[in-house]
Formats: structure tokens, C-alpha cells, sequence
């Protein structure tokens, strides 16, 4: 059994995708699945389904989803993986392994990645392979302004893991393959100077100069205009170590093997 969150609401039984019914139901289940082996109180549940005004029936409504998401999860076999919906008091918690959550899956694979030290090449890789695993926003057909907050520390954790992977793939020399890339990222999260930092080292690695300082001046002016923020120490000090061509910046020679 495995549950999709990073995307559209998903559950699969081997190659074969769950009918979870309408959106508060597949909600219902989104939410035990972050919190998986966790106990989920009723009230939060309801809070989330109902971020304004829940109906007097909501308790109840939110029990008859349960009962039907059950019913789904049982007629797909999810007992032979132990995956199951439990009730402890005003509370419901998925019983499944974390890692048959996508969500899960992905912090577990960036931690991988953070813990290997010695081998770049393997940790790019994990983390390209955390990354692949997102499909769209999370819990992107579900979302209620209440459960986008309740995503936000997953969508930080993925931009975190994206500055991350392009700053591995830089240190491997992969500057021509992420440069289009590292571009669109910038254009799209302005406010992320990591990412401008690593599109300014990418571009003066590969003789870009007049661009990557350019690149700085743009989002600097944006910054200031939109944010009302100034670039940070590190970017600023890697402005001036382009402009005088510091050696630092250049990517280390390979070690020879013995």
C-alpha cells in the first residue's frame, strides 16, 4: 500500500490507484497520513475540513468518512500490510509504515543525503530522488487556506532540499546542466538567495560573468522593491569575489586516484 500526498491525494494497492471518494474524505485521510502512527484528534480533523463554519453534524461527518475510508482500505488488502485506521478515544490514527507515505519517504531520503559526507555523487543522487517524488503542491486537490499551513514546513523542506541537490550537482561540475534550471527557480522564488547564489557561481564557472552580475543586480533591485530587504553577507561577498575573479570561487581539480 502507498499513500501519495506530494501532488494530488493518492492511495495505490500495487499498480492499481484507490477511488477515495470526494474531497473531505480523501482530506480525511491526507492528514492521518502526515501524521502517520500519530493519533489525530477528531476537533483537528473537523478544523481542517471546516476551516469557517462546520456544520453541527461535522463530528459525525467526519466519523462516517472514516467508516468509508476503511472500507476502501480493507477491500484493497491493506491489512496484509498491516495499514489500517485505528480509533484511540476522540482520535483516529493510520497505522502504515511512514515510508509508504511519499511525504515521509521524501525527509527520510534528504536526511540520507545530508548524513553522506563522503560520496557527492550519491548524496545528489537521494536527493534528486527525494525531489522526484513530488507530483505538484501537496495535498494539491484537497487544499483549504487551513491546510496549506499545515503543508507549509513540506513545502520549505522542498525548496530546502532543491538549494541543497543544485549546490551538489554545482560541486560535481554540473554547471552547464542546472544553469536553464537554476534561472527558472530564481524567477520563481526571488526571496531565495541561496538558489541566486548558486545561478551566480553557475554562471562564472562557465565564463558568464557579465551575467551572473547582472543576475545580482536584478534581484537585488527586486529584493529592495518587493521585500524591502538587502542582499545577505554571503551574496554580497560573492558579488565581490566575481568581480575581482577571486580563485576561491573556481571548482577544486579532482583528486588523482590512487
Amino acid at each position: 500500500m502507498e499513500f501519495r500526498l506530494l501532488g494530488e491525494v493518492e492511495a495505490w494497492a500495487g499498480d492499481r490507484q484507490l477511488d477515495l471518494g470526494p474531497r473531505q474524505q480523501r482530506l480525511v485521510l491526507a492528514v492521518l497520513a502526515l501524521q502517520v502512527n500519530r493519533l489525530v484528534p477528531v476537533d483537528r480533523l473537523v478544523d481542517l475540513t471546516w476551516p469557517e463554519s462546520p456544520p453541527q453534524s461535522a463530528r459525525h461527518a467526519i466519523h462516517v468518512r472514516v467508516s468509508q475510508l476503511r472500507t476502501i482500505l480493507a477491500m484493497a488488502g491493506a491489512h496484509h500490510d498491516g495499514v489500517k485506521i485505528a480509533t484511540r478515544g476522540p482520535a483516529y490514527v493510520l497505522r502504515a509504515d511512514p515510508m509508504s507515505v511519499d511525504a515521509h519517504r521524501f525527509r527520510s531520503l534528504v536526511a540520507a543525503a545530508r548524513a553522506e559526507t563522503h560520496d557527492p555523487e550519491l548524496q545528489a543522487s537521494l536527493l534528486r530522488r527525494a525531489l522526484d517524488l513530488w507530483q505538484g503542491p501537496p495535498l494539491a486537490d484537497v487544499a483549504t487556506p487551513r491546510v496549506e499551513e499545515l503543508c507549509r514546513g513540506l513545502k520549505e523542506a522542498r525548496l530546502t532540499a532543491l538549494e541543497e541537490w543544485l549546490g551538489a550537482e554545482l560541486r560535481l561540475g554540473r554547471h552547464e546542466e542546472v544553469i536553464d534550471e537554476l534561472a527558472d527557480f530564481v524567477v520563481q522564488h526571488p526571496h531565495r538567495q541561496r538558489l541566486l547564489a548558486h545561478l551566480m557561481l553557475a554562471l562564472y564557472r562557465v565564463g558568464r560573468v557579465p551575467e551572473a552580475l547582472a543576475a545580482y543586480r536584478l534581484a537585488r533591485s527586486r529584493l529592495v522593491d518587493e521585500f524591502g530587504l538587502d542582499p545577505g553577507p554571503e551574496l554580497q561577498r560573492l558579488e565581490r569575489a566575481i568581480l575581482r575573479g577571486d580563485p576561491s570561487l573556481d571548482l577544486p581539480p579532482e583528486r588523482p586516484t590512487m
